[in-house]
């Protein structure tokens, strides 16, 4: 069968296109778009700001200041630290087992599943950054924290309710997660130049 020049056979476009069409629209419906990395953080309900508002005056004693420097040093509190040290140094502040001065204010309050007990009702950690600050060490800094309360939750689940916080009912999760141990992180706008 000889070709012929002048009349090259055709290819029919419209069908390669329906096809290209309905496997894009297939891959679209059974790839997940779920985005499993990142931080967890739950966001303060929003409140319209009053200009003539002066805010509350928060207790120093009750925050626990975090400032990580553009060279990744840490301050914690005015004292110079490692980060290794950061995670012990937020149980310490955290642990409502701890008075004194030093440490946040306590407030008795009656919970179900552990009846009265004495809370860290606005504690929290003031955590700053500086521009230049490596984003691996911020992250090092939240994961600390973070780990930090997981601990004291943990400890205080296998304590009082006899299992361990990750185990106990939603209910039980709850009182422990939001109002014995809750995870109170406060970031401030970074600081230095861009």
């Amino acid at each position: 069968m000889a070709l012929d020049i002048k009349n090259p056979p055709k290819l029919n476009a419209m069908q390669t296109a329906d096809m290209a069409f309905i496997m894009l629209c297939f891959f679209m419906m059974v790839t997940t778009m779920g985005s499993e990395f990142g931080l967890i953080r739950q966001l303060p309900p929003w409140v319209e700001h009053n200009p003539n508002d002066k805010g509350d005056k928060v207790n120093e004693r009750n925050v626990l200041v975090v400032r990580i420097s553009a060279q990744n040093s840490l301050l914690v509190s005015n004292e110079y630290m490692e980060m290794s040290q950061l995670r012990a140094k937020t149980k310490d502040f955290f642990n409502i087992n701890n008075t004194g001065d030093k440490y946040p204010e306590k407030v008795v309050e009656e919970l179900p599943f552990v009846g009265a007990i004495s809370i860290n009702k606005t504690a929290l950690v003031s955590l700053q950054n500086d521009r230049g600050t490596a984003y691996r060490t911020y992250i090092q800094a939240q994961n600390e924290l973070t780990a930090a309360i997981n601990e004291l939750r943990d400890e205080f689940s296998l304590q009082r309710l006899g299992n361990r916080y990750e185990n106990l009912t939603p209910e039980q999760q709850d009182v422990v997660g939001s109002q014995i141990y809750k995870m109170a992180i406060s970031e401030a706008e970074p600081r230095g130049a861009k």
